[in-house]
């Protein structure tokens, strides 16, 4: 009689740098709703404490608990495991030194946006993975909310018709807004500002929803509140916004 049991398909091998409360919105899921195709091999991060920390959420999920490597031990990492991906969610100036060095050992990048920060590093980024014939995937979970879905479906769909015209305007409140200032994202080297770390999403959006991608950029802004001589005032506004007396 032939074998009529389906092929054994092999599970996609990752591995994942920067262990902040972002790596969590994947490493959660590879671990339980697609264990069954990708599994998770090691964590690599600056703090040994946010690596501990990662390991025991994935424990309480029923995962094994994971080998830990720190930042300056990535390549061993990379060469121990053998990874086929490597899930990057560390600091966005760190991206493109990771991303590179996973082309370098032909090993696929899956980024947490931004790619990266500056248009020096995109470059790099790029080159690398032209000369490699590398594969690099960002990841923009903001298409994945349920009525950013929705609008993509509708426009898909011509319900509306033809779309001539695109007009996005996003305020940050006191709650989310305040968090950005309180971390490394507000440092412009390391973050590249909220017109990059945040701004990424909205771009992408209107990119994503039309098929399109502009042909010419125009940006004017100015500097008339988060300035350095009022960082301290505007602390303490924002911290009064949040817990008033």
């Amino acid at each position: 009689m032939p074998n009529t049991n389906p092929p054994l398909v092999a599970r996609k091998r990752f591995v994942a740098v920067g262990c902040g409360g972002r790596l969590g919105s994947f490493s959660h899921r590879l671990v339980t709703r697609y264990r069954d195709q990708a599994e998770l091999l090691a964590l690599c991060d600056t703090s040994q404490v946010r690596l501990d920390e990662h390991n025991r959420q994935l424990q309480e999920l029923g995962y094994p608990e994971l080998p830990t490597y720190k930042a300056e031990d990535f390549e061993r990492m990379l060469d121990e495991c053998k990874p086929d991906a490597c899930l990057i969610t560390s600091v966005d100036a760190t991206h493109d030194e990771y991303i590179c060095r996973c082309m370098e050992r032909g090993i696929e990048a899956v980024t947490e946006k931004p790619m990266t920060v500056t248009a020096e590093k995109c470059e790099r980024i790029l080159e690398s993975v032209a000369h490699h014939h590398g594969k690099i995937r960002v990841l923009f979970n903001y298409r994945f909310i349920n009525w950013m879905t929705k609008v993509k479906e509708l426009i898909v769909s011509g319900l509306i018709g033809d779309i001539k015209s695109v007009n996005v305007e996003y305020l940050l409140d006191t709650s989310h807004g305040a968090d950005y200032f309180r971390r490394w994202h507000s440092d412009m080297k390391q973050s590249g500002g909220l017109l990059v770390h945040k701004s990424t999403h909205h771009f992408d959006l209107v990119n994503w929803w039309i098929d399109a991608i502009p042909e010419e950029v125009f940006a004017h802004g100015s500097l008339f509140f988060l300035r350095p001589e009022k960082r301290g005032s505007q602390r303490r506004r924002i911290e009064h916004a949040l817990c008033p007396i």
